[in-house]
């Protein structure tokens, strides 16, 4: 691919978007949209979604970036009237007063925003599918298949290092994993690959450091380098930092998901998409959801339940198994975010799905949960592994 494009450095697109839309329907000004974007801030660290950082600028002018970077990406997607932000701190004064209005798109855009949050959604994530090349891209490389990004832990990076094994250790290593996972017609070549990890970790540490990095610091540039080895394997000219924000967006907006475990496809974090794509015009992007994927997941969690348990180690009947492993295994298979899974497994543990004649009990355990993989809670109460036993009469 040899579009170019710019992804604002907006981690929380949906939440910012939402919020900024619904202030915007009788105008606002760009001091009244900074002090919105810092409430949002602060209800996601509530939230436990997001955090709030101390400003090195003060509280006057603290946030005013990322909201410039909000409303140029509503004026991309055509929910803002366009007319100038500032460029630069030092502009800020000039346009604490101007004064931002939403275009007709906008306001229906809004309107949705308060009422039907799911429709929104599917709105915002159609006119990012427009509006940005990469963002068109990858779910349309993730129609065709997933991508397997290669991760290494810091433990194996330390003992390469130790066992004095470079970059093209690593390339080959990278080049391997990519045949093995991914589909024929990908770009595996080991001096691609050796050039983007020398690229990223240059880019990273500087060529000349007069100190070696941390060996978490190298991990994590390490996998970084292969995401972006994997994903430009597919075709994808795209860089670690915008693989990242990518993957934000279409996670928050329920178009794509990733984990990294999935039975089968140890050593990678799988992504892949939990849409279906009409390109239109216009296009349309649609969620797979709870009303038309319930029984088909519910079937597949007592299926990957029993799979699992015939593979766990104990003499129970009806073994404790990890929730993020059932949880990704479903996900995965079915096409859909491990969210919705996690809606089926409450709706089965409170016997809502007459269909399926089984028992979901879910249990505190004394599984240690992955960082990457979000926690299940059940009524605000976190769980952590899961028992399926057949309903009784």
């Amino acid at each position: 691919m040899k579009e170019t494009d710019t992804i604002p450095r907006l981690q929380h697109v949906l939440p910012h978007m939402r919020d900024q839309l619904m202030a915007l329907r009788q105008g606002a000004t760009f001091e009244q949209a900074r002090e919105r974007y810092g409430k949002t801030v602060d209800r996601l660290a509530i939230q436990g979604v997001g955090r709030r950082t101390a400003s090195r600028v003060g509280d006057r002018d603290a946030y005013w970036a990322p909201t410039a970077e909000v409303l140029l990406e509503a004026m991309r997607l055509g929910f803002v009237e366009r007319t100038q932000v500032p460029s630069a701190r030092r502009y800020l004064e000039a346009h604490r007063g101007r004064t931002y209005s939403l275009t007709p798109l906008g306001r229906q855009v809004a309107d949705l925003a308060e009422s039907d949050l799911a429709a929104f959604c599917d709105h915002l994530a159609a006119a990012i599918y427009e509006g940005h090349a990469y963002f068109r891209s990858l779910i349309g490389t993730l129609q065709e298949s997933p991508i397997a990004c290669p991760e290494v832990s810091e433990g194996e990076v330390e003992a390469a290092s130790r066992e004095g094994k470079g970059t093209s250790y690593w390339a080959a290593f990278v080049a391997e994993k990519l045949t093995q996972q991914t589909t024929s017609g990908i770009r595996t070549e080991v001096g691609t690959i050796k050039e983007t990890i020398v690229s990223i970790v240059r880019r990273r540490f500087g060529v000349d450091t007069e100190s070696r990095p941390t060996g978490k610091a190298l991990t994590q540039v390490l996998n970084d380098a292969f995401a972006v080895a994997a994903v430009n394997a597919h075709g994808l000219s795209i860089g670690a930092t915008d693989i990242d924000i990518l993957k934000s967006w279409g996670s928050q907006l329920r178009v794509l998901d990733q984990s990294r475990y999935v039975t089968g496809f140890a050593g990678f974090n799988l992504i892949w998409l939990a849409a279906d794509v009409e390109p239109g015009p216009p296009v349309l992007i649609r969620r797979r959801d709870l009303r038309h994927h319930e029984l088909e997941i519910a079937k597949a969690i007592a299926e990957t339940y029993k799979a699992q348990a015939e593979l766990a180690d104990t003499t129970l009947a009806a073994p404790y198994i990890p929730i993020y492993k059932v949880r990704a295994d479903v996900a995965y298979r079915n096409r859909v975010t491990r969210a919705l899974v996690d809606l089926v497994i409450e709706r089965l543990s409170d016997g809502a799905i007459a269909e399926v004649p089984v028992e979901v009990r879910l249990h505190l355990g004394t599984t240690h949960q992955p960082a990457s993989e979000p926690l299940y809670r059940r009524g605000g109460t976190r769980r952590y592994e899961l028992t399926i036993h057949p309903k009784s009469n």
